[in-house]
């Protein structure tokens, strides 16, 4: 998961939140018992601390009665649906689904699960503003992250970015972190259907060489590419193969992996990007290679498709889960 964060170390605490949070005195970044360097920040509107410890482990300090965290939903297909259901069966303790947008109606199943628990259906992100929402999560795809991003942010409302293959085109991402700054807020990116990120990110700290990404996919998965019958394939054929600002435009949904790769690593134009359309598989196949002064890296995962849509792996709905619980959760694994 990256976190644009509202602050930086060393800046100390202030408000009435950190003072009621903290019970000993912190001088510039670190505190004086136990000389731990610490890191503000600004969660959902309650100050908390990040201990940076060693180990891989964040031990998070809060507030005594944290409240429920009012969430809105955007986009109610495979994956935003797994994620409303999730939350109605109580998987993620402390999330509280107020409302879902989504300009398309939902299944007469879905739709009445969510009237069951008093969540209101919208058919517009904007619509969502109207509830006291805390943290937006889009599920939809990278046109609607454009279009609502900046909306969201503007309002101080944290936003949880899925469709993240639009965060690796021009500026966007320098734009809507420099908003996220400015406003006090967070944008949080779920690992999706790869793994690798946090060793990407602490690579990436030593220098990186080399970050490549090979996809594999049924063609069935992959849906309609110009110039390729993917019905008549009988072995495996490279599709694509480029930097990963190209390979999130070609495949807006199927790819959005290259895009997170890119962010944790070198960025969209050195991340290099293959993918295979292999009618021998059932699987969604991820393989990342990675060279750097810490030494190289090689991950390969098997990914079944969500049973929903066999573009989606049912992982990358998971990694949303995941990314919730830890946003609410008081202990936080990995970097």
């Amino acid at each position: 998961m990256q976190r644009v964060l509202a602050n930086s170390m060393g800046n100390g605490i202030d408000g009435q939140r950190g003072k009621n949070l903290i019970k000993w005195e912190l001088t510039k970044g670190r505190d004086r018992k136990r000389e731990i360097p610490f890191l503000r920040v600004s969660l959902s509107g309650h100050s908390v601390i990040d201990k940076l410890g060693s180990g891989g482990i964040s031990m998070r300090l809060r507030e005594h009665n944290f409240p429920s965290l009012p969430v809105g939903l955007i986009g109610l297909g495979s994956i935003g649906s797994y994620v409303a259901r999730e939350i109605l069966k109580g998987k993620v303790s402390g999330v509280n689904l107020l409302a879902a947008a989504d300009i398309k109606t939902p299944s007469s199943d879905l739709l009445q699960e969510l009237r069951n628990h008093s969540v209101a259906v919208v058919q517009s992100f904007e619509a969502l503003a109207e509830f006291p929402i805390q943290l937006v999560v889009e599920c939809a795809n990278q046109k609607v992250v454009k279009e609502c991003a900046d909306f969201f942010l503007s309002k101080g409302i944290d936003l949880v970015i899925m469709s993240m293959g639009a965060l690796v085109q021009g500026t966007f991402f320098a734009d809507l972190a420099a908003k996220a700054e400015e406003r006090g807020c967070h944008i949080y990116i779920p690992s999706g259907a790869v793994g690798a990120i946090d060793a990407l990110k602490a690579a990436k700290l030593g220098g990186l060489e080399e970050v490549t990404l090979t996809t594999r996919k049924p063609p069935r998965a992959l849906g309609k590419v110009d110039g390729v019958n993917l019905n008549e394939l009988r072995e495996p054929r490279t599709i694509f193969e480029g930097p990963a600002t190209e390979a999130v435009v070609k495949f807006p949904q199927n790819v959005n992996v290259a895009a997170t790769i890119s962010l944790a690593g070198l960025g969209p134009d050195k991340t290099r990007v293959r993918v295979v359309a292999d009618p021998g598989i059932d699987q969604n196949i991820h393989e990342i290679r990675a060279r750097g002064a810490f030494g190289s890296l090689e991950i390969r995962l098997a990914n079944r498709p969500n049973p929903d849509n066999p573009n989606t792996s049912l992982l990358a709905c998971l990694s949303v889960i995941s990314l919730l619980r830890r946003i609410r959760g008081a202990v936080q694994i990995g970097t």
